[in-house]
């Protein structure tokens, strides 16, 4: 994965090999996991979700970062993460989150879906001329400019959607 090449955004299906995904994936969706509640993503008018930094602050908050989430930054060929973490999106109380940017700075973010679901994340591209939707399917990962608009959607179907949210900086 060349940085330099990168235009608009990116997919890649199937990730991480599957033992790597599954072991990250039963972790992160375990009943018993730590997750911690928000009111709202992006704006005010945004409904509660459930969050778990492993990483924030310039510092690694979580024990899972070394084992489960530095590799993955690797193979993003990342130079610094910026913050790392995993969203809980309870389809009952929370449809769609407002258009935000994660960052205005000059880095990447990246989403690894941890489950497929009808629901995913729509970006605003070309200047938000374009949106696209990306379907939220298990081990696709999902890179785009830190700086593009974009808003998770959670499923009508399935009762949670789960992903981890890179944001980092490459050469």
């Amino acid at each position: 994965m060349n940085a330099k090449a990168f235009v608009g955004y990116k997919t890649i299906k199937n990730f991480l090999s599957t033992d790597s995904f599954e072991e990250i994936k039963n972790t992160i969706t375990n009943q018993d996991f730590p997750w911690r509640r928000r009111d709202h993503m992006a704006g005010e008018n945004d409904k509660m979700y459930f969050t778990y930094n492993f990483y924030n602050g310039m510092e690694v908050s979580s024990g899972l970062y070394k084992p489960h989430i530095l590799p993955i930054l690797q193979k993003l060929e990342a130079v610094a993460p910026i913050e790392v973490r995993a969203n809980m999106s309870i389809s009952e109380l929370y449809e769609v989150s407002g258009w935000h940017r994660d960052y205005k700075l000059k880095c990447k973010s990246a989403i690894l879906y941890l489950n497929g679901c009808d629901g995913g994340t729509e970006l605003k591209i070309d200047e938000g001329v374009t949106t696209v939707f990306i379907k939220s399917e298990a081990n696709k990962m999902l890179i785009f400019d830190a700086d593009v608009l974009h808003r998770g959607i959670t499923s009508k179907k399935e009762p949670i959607r789960y992903i981890i949210n890179f944001n980092y900086f490459t050469q």
